[in-house]
C-alpha cells in the first residue's frame, strides 16, 4: 500500500470509487476542509508556512492604520465594523485590537467592531456561520492570503482546446490527472480567449469560487470598503505562456511543494489568485476598484513602514553588540520580510469600495498613523534568527 494513504486520501479514493474521477476543486475541498483535510484536522494549520502577521505586529498595526482611514473617509460612523474572512489563528485580529488600544485615537477604538471569522476556528476566531445571514454593515471586509486556498479546477491546453483536469485512482489507488472535457463553463470562459496563445502542454488553474466570495462580500458591506492581500497575479500575466506548469504550490514543515497527492490531509495546497477576476467578481456585484493593484511592498510603505523600519535602526545604535545580534538584527529581518519582493512583499493588494467615498493614504508614509509595536510570543516564533 503506498505511504500515501492518509486518511484524507483514502476519503478521496472513495469518493471516486463512488462517483468516478472528480475536479481537482472536489479534491481540495477533501484534502483541505473534508473530515480529515489539512484545516479540520486535530494538528495545528498554517504553522507549516509563515503569514505576514506572523512575523512582526508592524503589519497588523499598519492595517489598523488603513482602517482608521477608511473610516474617517466614512464621516467617522459610531460603529466601523471589520469583518476578516479567514482569520486563521486570529493574529491579524489581536494586533489591530491591540494597536488601537493605545490611546492615540479613543473615538476610533471605541467605534471599531472586529469580527475574525474563520472555516475552522481558532484562538480569537468565530465561526464564518455566525454571518451566515449577515445585516450589511458599514465598515471593511479583509481577506489576507484567503483565495488563494480555495478549492480551484485545473485546466490543460491541448491544440489549442481548453480541457479539465480531473483526479482519478488507479488499483492501488494512487492518485492521477486524467483530462475530460470541462465541468463547468466558467473554466472556458475565464481562459478561452487566451488558449490560443498558450502551448499545447500548458496548465493552468481556474479559481471559480472568487464569484462565491463576492457575493458574500457584498452581503456583508451596506457601505465600506474591501482590502484584498494574496498572492496572485493579474489574468495576462497569471496566464502568461511562460507560466506553463501552472501556480499549484503545496507547503508542509516550510518546505515547498508541488505534488499535490502527497500526504493528503497533511499539507497546504494553495494557487495564485486571478486579480482580474477579483475585479470583475466584485463589480459584478456593485463594488468598484478603489486603487490600482499594487505589490505589498508598495502597499506597506504607502502606510509607513520605512518609518517603522527607520525608528528600528536608531534603536539598534543604543543597543550592544549582543542586543543586535540577539534582538535587534532577528527583529530587523522579520520587519522586512514584509516588503521583501522575493517573498511577502511580492504579494498584491486590491482595494474597492461600496456606497463609500475614495480615499488616499497621502501623508502616512511619513507618519504613520500608529507607533510601531512591540513583539509578543507568538511573533518571536517566527523570528529569522539564521
Amino acid at each position: 500500500m503506498p505511504d500515501e494513504q492518509t486518511p484524507a486520501h483514502r476519503s478521496v479514493v472513495a469518493d471516486i470509487r463512488a462517483n468516478g474521477p472528480i475536479t481537482f476543486a472536489r479534491f481540495m475541498e477533501i484534502a483541505l476542509y473534508g473530515e480529515h483535510g489539512y484545516y479540520s484536522s486535530l494538528t495545528t494549520p498554517g504553522t507549516d508556512y509563515a503569514t505576514s502577521p506572523q512575523m512582526h505586529p508592524a503589519f497588523g498595526a499598519l492595517i489598523a492604520g488603513y482602517l482608521f482611514k477608511a473610516w474617517q473617509a466614512l464621516d467617522e460612523p459610531d460603529s466601523f465594523h471589520v469583518i476578516e474572512l479567514g482569520a486563521g489563528d486570529g493574529i491579524l485580529a489581536e494586533d489591530v485590537l491591540e494597536t488601537i488600544s493605545t490611546g492615540a485615537h479613543d473615538d476610533f477604538a471605541d467605534a471599531l467592531v472586529y469580527h475574525p471569522l474563520d472555516i475552522r476556528p481558532r484562538g480569537s476566531t468565530r465561526p464564518v456561520d455566525d454571518f451566515s445571514e449577515p445585516t450589511p454593515v458599514i465598515g471593511c471586509v479583509i481577506s489576507n492570503e484567503l483565495i488563494d486556498a480555495f478549492p480551484t479546477h485545473v485546466f490543460a491546453i491541448r491544440n489549442g482546446e481548453v480541457l479539465e483536469l480531473f483526479v482519478d485512482a488507479d488499483h492501488d489507488s494512487t492518485l492521477r490527472f486524467v483530462e475530460g472535457h470541462p465541468s463547468d463553463g466558467g473554466i472556458t470562459d475565464r481562459v478561452g480567449e487566451l488558449a490560443q496563445y498558450l502551448p499545447n502542454t500548458y496548465r493552468g488553474e481556474v479559481n471559480l469560487a472568487i464569484r462565491d466570495w463576492a457575493n458574500d462580500v457584498s452581503a456583508f458591506l451596506q457601505s465600506g470598503y474591501i482590502l484584498t492581500i494574496d498572492y496572485g497575479h493579474p489574468r495576462e500575466t497569471l496566464y502568461h505562456p511562460g507560466r506553463s506548469e501552472g501556480s499549484l504550490r503545496c507547503y508542509q514543515s516550510h518546505v515547498l511543494g508541488q505534488n499535490p497527492f502527497r500526504d493528503v490531509g497533511r499539507q497546504d495546497i494553495t494557487s495564485h489568485v486571478d486579480f482580474t477576476e477579483i475585479d470583475n467578481a466584485l463589480k459584478s456585484v456593485g463594488i468598484e476598484q478603489m486603487a490600482p493593484l499594487q505589490t505589498q511592498r508598495d502597499f506597506l510603505f504607502d502606510l509607513g513602514i520605512g518609518q517603522y523600519s527607520e525608528h528600528l535602526r536608531r534603536s539598534t545604535a543604543l543597543g550592544s553588540r549582543e542586543q543586535y545580534a540577539r534582538r535587534w538584527m532577528p527583529e530587523l529581518r522579520a520587519l522586512n520580510s514584509l516588503t521583501d519582493t522575493r517573498g511577502l512583499g511580492n504579494f498584491h493588494v486590491a482595494q474597492h469600495r461600496i456606497n463609500a467615498p475614495n480615499f488616499d493614504l497621502l501623508g502616512l508614509e511619513t507618519s504613520p498613523v500608529f507607533p510601531l509595536p512591540t513583539l509578543k510570543r507568538h511573533h518571536l516564533e517566527h523570528l529569522p534568527y539564521d
